[in-house]
């Protein structure tokens, strides 16, 4: 028997490849690991040829050959065992740089999920720090040219009892008492209790409340009636320069837009009949936007202007409508610097004990804290344009304004 180069002086039996085939390597994704031949199918993939070699080895040294032809074979099988040995080499290099690939795109995708949850969590938070979602001055301002407001014509007059120890209860019981909706042909909406031992009451018309106040059962009941206060008009106007002084600001909105109007005005009486309520807007602009207490005849004038003009600026001029909510207990009318309750309401989920920043439903759909606290529909986000509270509130507010039959 002729020396082998493989050392294969025996034969041997023929081994099957391995049952398995190897998987094919696919293009990795942030889904799926990469797919690749294990070290030990390999291993068993190399025995197997080795064998199958060495098979060829032994059938040619106990062949009828010749010297020659034997090398040839010996020499062959020599080239396919290095080639196979190189193969093996190279694929073993691309799995490791295929593994080292797979490794920085999951890296990178965990980055970049972790970056989207950030800019997500940042976008949350801005949307909820604003003071009323969707009523911004740059949306008044896309909203274009508007109607006038007009509030109801409720007439809404206050009864209070002479005896300051009676409760709105009392006063409400007496005043059923004694006065007949039927006789008086009241039209009655409907009435709420305020401070005071008073009681409100909504009526269609003014008539209806002539009809009480003239009522002599009333005069003699110990009840007395009072016409509520109207609070005068706010304008917001939008974009007014900051290089202007406030005294600045008034001067041209008088000379430049309420002067022509009413002639017999003069500019100190338009200042001392006008009023800065407050200023708003972003830090980094050159403009600010003035919200201004007005008389109704001016707040008119100028709405229907739909712009104020101010030295050499044109300023969108919308009403001011949007009411206070308190950023603790989430309730319109007041700010959280006035407010009574010690624990914060939570403005996503609407649940009390924690603030926005604490909570861990964020996972969950937003809930309305305002109207789940009076047991109404609160899918939806708290402070929304369409939540009913909102309306309620607003409404209420309009209604609470003079102005003069608009």
């Amino acid at each position: 028997m002729e020396y082998s180069p493989f050392n294969r002086s025996t034969r041997t039996t023929r081994t099957p490849p391995p049952s398995t085939p190897p998987t094919v390597m696919q293009t990795p994704t942030s889904s799926e690991p990469i797919k690749t031949i294990p070290t030990p199918e390999l291993q068993q993939w190399m025995t197997s040829i080795d064998l199958c070699l060495n098979e060829v080895c032994s059938i040619a040294t106990e062949g009828k050959l010749n010297s020659d032809q034997k090398m040839r074979i010996s020499s062959l099988c020599r080239k396919v065992g290095q080639s196979t040995s190189q193969l093996v080499v190279q694929y073993m290099s691309l799995k490791m740089d295929a593994t080292k690939a797979q490794t920085s795109i999951v890296s990178l995708q965990n980055q970049l999920d972790l970056s989207q949850k950030l800019q997500e969590l940042k976008n949350s938070i801005e949307e909820s720090s604003k003071p009323d979602s969707g009523t911004s001055f740059a949306d008044m301002v896309k909203k274009g040219g508007q109607t006038l407001i007009r509030p109801n014509n409720l007439s809404t007059p206050a009864i209070y009892p002479r005896d300051k120890s009676k409760s709105s209860d009392d006063t409400k019981c007496l005043l059923q008492k004694i006065i007949s909706p039927e006789e008086l042909k009241l039209h009655v909406r409907g009435m709420r209790k305020v401070k005071n031992g008073g009681v409100i009451i909504s009526a269609e018309t003014k008539g209806d409340i002539d009809k009480l106040k003239n009522s002599e059962k009333l005069l003699s009941s110990g009840l007395t009636m009072e016409e509520p206060t109207k609070r005068r008009p706010r304008i917001a106007i939008v974009g007014v320069p900051l290089a202007l002084t406030d005294k600045e600001v008034f001067e041209c909105i008088f000379e430049q837009n309420i002067a022509d109007k009413f002639p017999k005005a003069t500019r100190d009486s338009f200042l001392a009949t006008v009023k800065l309520s407050h200023k708003s807007g972003k830090k980094n602009l050159p403009t600010c936007n003035y919200i201004i207490e007005v008389p109704p005849s001016i707040r008119k004038a100028l709405i229907n202007q739909e712009r104020i003009y101010i030295n050499w600026t044109s300023c969108p001029v919308r009403d001011f409508t949007i009411v206070t909510r308190c950023f603790n207990c989430q309730q319109f009318g007041h700010s959280a610097k006035f407010c009574r309750e010690s624990c914060p309401t939570c403005n996503y989920c609407g649940e009390l004990g924690h603030s926005f920043k604490e909570c861990n439903n964020k996972a969950h759909a937003p809930v309305c804290a305002t109207c789940k606290r009076f047991k109404r529909k609160c899918d939806h986000k708290t402070g929304d344009e369409s939540c009913p509270a909102r309306k309620f509130a607003e409404e209420k507010y309009i209604n609470s304004i003079d102005y003069e039959g608009a």
